[in-house]
């Protein structure tokens, strides 16, 4: 091979390899498993509400990939949480999780450069309709405004906006 064709399937080789982009923010949502039977396919957790110990499924139902916005919240106590919304597909696979598999909970994960940790976990009792995730507490600064600068912020729905005073014909 001459030098110049071995010169450019090195270039091909580094920039395929090399400058992938990788995402700076990753936000999982995965189900609890029925129990290690899974094998490969589970992964041990532990869970905070209730406080037990258990396994979820290796594979999330739901990722950063399928986020539409958020809304940040802010609680009393300053703890952060955040309500994310999720596309077709993820709100598909939410209301699919929430109706099969009720009683497991749904456990979130998010993912930085600086690690991964586990967000609250969330019991399922009904089924879960509008593709909204609330997590209410376990996000620091950092991650919300990353979360911030990565997807747009929900919009209040016309039924929580405060609604205009009728105003009176002039006599």
């Amino acid at each position: 091979m001459s030098l110049p064709r071995t010169l450019l399937l090195a270039c091909c080789v580094v920039a395929l390899c090399g400058f992938a982009q990788k995402p700076k923010l990753g936000v999982r949502f995965h189900v609890e498993a029925t129990g290690p039977a899974g094998g490969s396919f589970t992964l041990p957790a532990k869970f905070v509400n209730p406080p037990r110990e258990g396994h979820i499924e290796s594979v999330p139902f739901a990722s950063e990939r399928n986020l539409v916005a958020i809304q940040p919240v802010v609680n009393a106590d300053s703890s952060l949480g955040c309500v994310f919304k999720l596309d077709q597909s993820g709100a598909l696979a939410l209301r699919t999780v929430s109706t099969e598999r009720r009683g497991a909970s749904v456990v979130g994960f998010i993912s930085t450069k600086g690690g991964t940790h586990q967000l609250l976990d969330l019991p399922v009792d009904k089924p879960i309709l509008d593709g909204l995730i609330y997590i209410p507490r376990g996000l620091s600064n950092g991650e919300v405004e990353m979360l911030r600068k990565l997807y747009p912020t929900m919009q209040p729905s016309p039924q929580s906006a405060p609604q205009s005073s009728p105003q009176r014909k002039a006599d």
